[in-house]
């Protein structure tokens, strides 16, 4: 195991291996897990980038929680389509297994309870994902309880 400051080469390497666990929100202990980076340095990235959003990208607190609610959609969207993707796949082989039978199979078969718990999830990350859009952002809620306030005391 070598140890010190890895050349630019490996950096990079180190950096596009990490960069989908923080852009997935993902904790520095599971990319250190699954990458086999060391947690410091998983620790070490996260902070850079934590540290260029907050400060030169985005230095507005409601910009920043906009942005994480974008970038959350995002992650819900990827994983809908993954499942979208799979239930298609398990719709074929419940298809085929109907045609191969000429009559609906018993539904203790472990593909019909996986489609049941997958059409779950998909139902779930629907409900989240539109609780997340449909959910004011804190500049709209201030700015609606500004505007209550206002109204109470007259001067609106």
């Amino acid at each position: 195991m070598s140890r010190g400051r890895p050349n630019k080469s490996k950096q990079l390497q180190i950096e596009r291996k990490l960069r989908p666990y923080f852009e997935r929100m993902l904790t520095t202990s599971l990319a250190a897990k699954e990458t086999g980076v060391n947690i410091n340095t998983v620790k070490k990235y996260y902070k850079i980038w934590s540290d260029e959003i907050k400060s030169t990208e985005h230095p507005d607190f409601m910009e920043r929680s906009k942005i994480i609610i974008r970038n959350s959609i995002l992650a819900l969207d990827n994983q809908l389509s993954k499942l979208y993707k799979l239930q298609e796949i398990l719709e074929k082989q419940i298809n085929y297994n109907i045609k191969q039978n000429n009559k609906i199979p018993n539904l203790e078969l472990g593909i019909y309870k996986t489609s049941i718990l997958l059409s779950d999830k998909i139902s779930d990350l629907i409900l989240k994902k539109t609780n997340l859009i449909v959910t004011p952002t804190a500049d709209i809620t201030l700015s609606n309880e500004l505007k209550e306030i206002l109204i109470e005391h007259g001067t609106a």
